[in-house]
């Protein structure tokens, strides 16, 4: 059976809860993390929400200042939430979720429809989803305070109302049990590190062109916001689609797709 789950809990041993996947013998290598790390990077970088703080940032008296505090406010709680996920939370709730361990691994008929009726429901859910992109008028409740403190602040917010588009980023995480302790700690600042760059880039440009670069800015925004309502939805319609072909394969054979 395909687990519905999105994620990975450490219990000792340390399994991955997707389906009870043991991790591989030995520390897999950095190369074959990260020939799947950085495809994911790629989708998880296409972030609207943070793209149009940054840009709303970089339209203050203090744009290159707010804008890399957004930046550095929304990397330090991505960051601090994969640490939380890879590592703390895994250990809180380990012991508390282990018997859905066995569970996931040998469901029994009405696993199957619970995930037949989850399926049929992720299916609606992308077919429904629109995302709205920024709207200018209300560009001044969500602007970022004239300080950096606030600018942090501001930024880390904004990560957890970007959670929606994060998926890519649990996916990594879900990666990330090849690894050792420390080895997954290094590969999450890596990837916060490499995610923040494209942001980056944007100061950096304004630095270099001034305010002639702005309107390009804006159209880029325009169109990571256009694309992004098909991204997402995507993601959800092909799990959907295969918890309902799971269920199906079961119901016709007895047997799922795992």
């Amino acid at each position: 059976m395909i687990c519905p789950v999105i994620g990975y809990i450490e219990i000792e041993p340390r399994l991955l809860l997707s389906c009870g996947r043991r991790p591989h013998d030995g520390v897999a290598t950095m190369n074959s993390l990260w020939s799947i790390g950085l495809p994911i990077l790629v989708v998880d970088v296409a972030n609207p929400v943070l793209l149009a703080a940054v840009i709303l940032a970089l339209t203050t008296p203090r744009p290159l200042a707010l804008s890399i505090s957004v930046i550095a406010g929304h990397t330090l709680a991505y960051f601090g939430a994969g640490v939380l996920i890879a590592f703390g939370l895994a250990d809180l709730i380990g012991q508390m979720l282990s018997p859905l361990l066995d569970r996931f691994s040998n469901p029994i008929p009405v696993d199957f429809v619970i995930g037949l009726a989850i399926g049929i429901l992720l299916l609606v859910v992308a077919w429904r989803w629109k995302v709205a992109p920024p709207d200018p008028a209300k560009k001044g409740a969500d602007e970022p305070k004239q300080s950096i403190g606030m600018a942090l602040a501001f930024g880390g917010i904004i990560n957890f109302a970007g959670i929606p588009f994060a998926l890519p980023y649990f996916a990594f995480i879900n990666e990330l049990y090849q690894l050792d302790g420390e080895s997954k700690l290094s590969a999450l600042v890596v990837y916060n590190l490499l995610y923040a760059v494209p942001f980056l880039l944007l100061p950096l440009a304004f630095a270099i062109m001034g305010k002639s670069v702005m309107s390009v800015f804006e159209r880029i925004n325009e169109i990571v916001a256009k694309y992004s309502a098909y991204i997402i939805p995507a993601i959800i319609g092909l799990l959907g689609a295969a918890l309902v072909l799971d269920a199906l394969l079961y119901f016709w054979s007895g047997t799922g797709l795992y």
